[in-house]
């Protein structure tokens, strides 16, 4: 048997460790980016749709649960602003 040393324990000889983790934490980023596509998406379309929903609330008029539903549409509205902020941003 040979005592060759493996592989896998002796790091890249042209690769420091310093650029390992800059490689690891670019591809990290990239695959972040693109699994936050799909909520960038869904953001961006609901602040666009959203308030239509204000109309039909606005011109019925404001009863005692209204108010709460109008208030939880804001609330959804902002959060989808700040969802879709970056959608098609390239």
């Amino acid at each position: 048997m040979s005592n060759a040393p493996s592989t896998l324990d002796t790091p890249l000889a042209d690769e420091r460790p310093d650029e390992r983790l800059a490689d690891a934490l670019a591809f990290a980023r990239s695959a972040l980016d693109t699994a936050a596509k799909p909520f960038e998406f869904a953001g961006f379309w609901s602040a666009v749709l959203l308030p239509m929903a204000y109309v039909p609330m606005l011109v019925g008029g404001f009863a005692g649960e209204q108010r709460a539903v109008f208030g939880l549409l804001l609330a959804a509205h902002a959060v989808s602003l700040v969802a879709g902020h970056g959608y098609r941003n390239d």
